[in-house]
């Protein structure tokens, strides 16, 4: 028995087949909003690797959950691939500002992250590391090794403390 289909009822098949058989897309601000739970953030649109093939968006997180006692708060570094945005790394204790390095490591612009430390003579200031790509995701924390100290800020600033603050609805 042979089945004829009209053109709109073929249509509507392949939609509902396409439907079915794939996740939808993750956007930016649902990434930001409701997987994250982040409201209010500062941010940069930025590609840290050379190839250029993926863009990347910097999120440092204002929400009190993801800020501590001593002021540094979470950055979040989300990538792309097509329109589908995902979380590649996320480092606590950051300070602004964040400078992009024109070294590359695995390929990746290296960072230079700041956080409340301590100077080697025991006075507590602003200090800065160097956050390598190590083919997966960056370091987590710039305070202890696979980060790499820095005695002096270079690069070039992606974030500063006078960035705009957004905000995210979707939470």
């Amino acid at each position: 028995m042979r089945m004829y289909f009209s053109a709109p009822v073929l249509c509507a098949l392949f939609a509902l087949h396409g439907v079915a058989g794939a996740t939808p897309a993750t956007t930016l601000q649902e990434l930001i909003g409701s997987k994250l739970g982040v409201s209010r953030y500062q941010g940069a649109d930025v590609v840290l690797n050379e190839a250029g093939t993926s863009r990347q968006y910097l999120v440092y997180a204002r929400d009190r959950k993801w800020c501590g006692a001593t002021g540094g708060c979470t950055l979040f570094i989300l990538t792309n691939s097509g329109n589908d945005w995902r979380i590649l790394s996320r480092m606590m204790l950051v300070q602004l500002p964040v400078h992009l390095l024109p070294h590359l490591s695995q390929g990746w612009h290296d960072l230079v992250i700041s956080y409340s430390g301590r100077l080697p003579d025991g006075h507590p200031a602003l200090v800065s590391s160097r956050m390598r790509f190590n083919g997966v995701k960056y370091p987590s924390n710039p305070s202890v090794p696979p980060a790499e100290p820095m005695t002096h800020l270079e690069g070039l600033s992606i974030l500063v403390p006078g960035s705009p603050i957004q905000t995210s609805t979707s939470h």
